[in-house]
């Protein structure tokens, strides 16, 4: 009875700690694979390499860690990849390269554009927002970004489990500077003083990396950067000195007319007749999509109560219905393969109380395993709920195996032999761990799905199910007595009969078998032809077209007086 109050103790935790697990569409994990791209427009590959390609590669190769590292340079862009080893944390290891571009970022050329830093996922689609909003008003794209950006899109990052909240479709607020070439001219300043001097008002300087203790005299990492005082202040030209060539300092309102207004846009989207832009929610790595996505619509729904009049959200794409759709059918699979193990194991052993010992230990098995699911911390995605739906029959078979050989023999011994078909079905899927980066990070929650379910259910049938066969109190079916009027055939003067009626039917299988060998070995050619056909031929690499082809050559035919001409030949194939 202690066995079956433990399970069940930890069969509730279990329960208890299923809707923790993250559950979404695709694999998140990323590989530790830094991607750096860069542009510098107008220039040719030759000199996007010696001036930035080769300068980043040869600072980002100094990382630890690194054990691969391509680059590709291009007219106008390049990019670099940094491929880690598999023990180093892809969240440092962005911040190590950001570091050392802010380090690089002043020594690099006019004219290029601040590098971006991605990293590598095992799909795109963790890079997509999970819900797709489309928000449209009858004002301008850039009011209706601007309301959205503070009303809405606080009151949703305030949600548990939101990573970030983009909101787009509208033209940037930009500051046009104009300027008069004649009176640069006469100021003896160029544009290139101007474009200097504004630059270096803006850049942050880049000082090194600290830490500190937070509320909880926890160690964080900072980074500290040398910033303008007034870097959060609107954008004031008479506070930046420019110099021109004679040494004399001049401010920037002196040389620019100044004005601050929306950047000219190059597309526009409307519905029905309305300005339109998009609001894109991510949600986080451990988040449940399911449960994230029904809070945010239910957030979302009475967006009345936060926007001015006018204002209409509509949903364009929900992550979180493909995914229900595909774990309900991964549930009605799954719920129709227990039933039918289920059907089959009551038809064969016409005991009620058996068919509830697999299915109790199969819930108790899958209770349990749901712990170590979030003590490694796996995702519940397509991958890991098929590996889920695989391990049932295989927890099945060991639970079968085990309370079989306890009603019939009385004892445990079967448990090294199911042990060790356990385990072989484990070495086979470790196989997985020690794949290339990028299957893996696919395939692991799979794998570790698996084994664990496997792990479990050695326990299950080792100390669950010998409880369960106590308590239920299921003794092995015997079989009906034989009518004495039956029972005389039993007896010794008619076992020979028997014996010889065995004989007969072991001596005509044996013929029959000599006979269909010697009639395929007559026939080898036949068979062999058949087994190709029956595997199927590579019809499809055959080409659609065979033509004829003209070979033509070039050939310098010389007469006797060294006076040479050019003849061509046609030869035909």
């Amino acid at each position: 009875m202690r066995t079956i109050l433990v399970f069940a103790c930890l069969s509730l935790l279990g329960l208890f700690l299923v809707p923790q697990l993250p559950v979404k569409l695709n694999p998140s994990r990323r590989l530790p694979v830094v991607n750096v791209y860069f542009s510098m427009p107008g220039q040719s590959a030759q000199v996007v390499e010696a001036e930035v390609t080769s300068k980043l590669e040869g600072m980002l190769s100094r990382m630890k860690g690194v054990q691969q590292l391509n680059s590709h340079s291009g007219n106008g862009s390049g990019s670099i990849t940094v491929r880690l080893s598999e023990h180093v944390n892809p969240d440092l290891a962005r911040f190590e390269v950001s570091t050392i571009i802010r380090q690089a970022w002043p020594t690099l050329p006019q004219g290029v554009n601040y590098p971006s830093i991605y990293m590598s996922g095992t799909s795109d689609e963790i890079y997509r927002p999970f819900l797709n909003y489309t928000v449209n008003a009858p004002f301008s794209p850039i009011q209706i970004q601007e309301c959205i950006t503070d009303v809405l899109k606080p009151k949703i990052a305030e949600v548990r489990g939101i990573d970030k909240v983009d909101v787009t479709g509208a033209g940037r607020m930009i500051y046009r500077l104009e300027y008069d070439y004649e009176q640069l001219q006469n100021l003896h300043t160029s544009v290139y003083d101007i474009r200097s001097s504004i630059q270096t008002y803006l850049t942050k300087e880049f000082l090194g990396i600290g830490k500190i203790l937070d509320e909880n005299q926890n160690e964080q990492w900072i980074r500290m950067a040398l910033v303008a005082g007034n870097s959060h202040q609107p954008f004031n030209p008479s506070l930046i000195q420019v110099k021109n060539t004679e040494g004399t300092i001049l401010y920037l309102n002196q040389l620019v007319k100044t004005t601050y207004e929306e950047e000219e846009v190059s597309s526009s989207f409307r519905i029905n007749g309305l300005n339109s832009i998009y609001l894109s929610i991510y949600a986080d790595e451990t988040a449940n999509q399911l449960n994230l996505s029904k809070e945010l619509q239910g957030l979302l729904a009475g967006y009345k109560e936060f926007l001015p009049a006018g204002y209409e959200l509509h949903l364009q794409y929900d992550a979180a219905e493909y995914l229900q759709a595909e774990m309900n059918k991964i549930y009605f699979r799954s719920g129709l393969t227990v039933l039918l193990l289920l059907c089959f194991v009551f038809l064969i052993y016409r005991n009620l109380k058996y068919s509830l010992l697999i299915l109790f230990s199969l819930v108790a098995n899958i209770a349990i395993a749901v712990i170590f699911y979030y003590l490694f911390r796996l995702e519940m995605q397509l991958f890991s709920l098929a590996g889920l739906t695989i391990s049932l029959t295989l927890i099945i078979d060991n639970t079968i195996v085990m309370s079989d050989q306890i009603l019939r023999q009385r004892n445990k011994k079967a448990f090294l032999a199911i042990l060790t078909a356990t385990l072989t079905s484990v070495g086979a899927l470790a196989i997985i761990l020690f794949m290339d980066e990028a299957i893996r990070s696919n395939l692991q929650d799979f794998a570790w799905v698996i084994i664990i379910n496997l792990t479990v259910s050695l326990f299950v049938a080792l100390f669950l199910v010998p409880a369960l066969i106590e308590k239920f109190n299921i003794e092995k079916r015997r079989k009906k007595r034989t009518r004495k009027f039956f029972a005389r055939f039993r007896k010794k003067p008619f076992k020979w009969v028997r014996k010889m009626r065995g004989k007969r039917k072991l001596i005509y299988f044996n013929r029959g078998y000599e006979k269909t060998i010697r009639f395929m070995q007559r026939r080898k050619a036949w068979f062999i032809a058949l087994i190709i056909l029956a595997f199927g031929l590579p019809v499809y690499l055959l080409p659609e077209k065979i033509e004829k082809t003209v070979r033509k050559g070039f050939y310098n035919v010389s007469n006797g007086d060294d006076a040479g001409f050019w003849a061509k030949l046609y030869n035909q194939t």
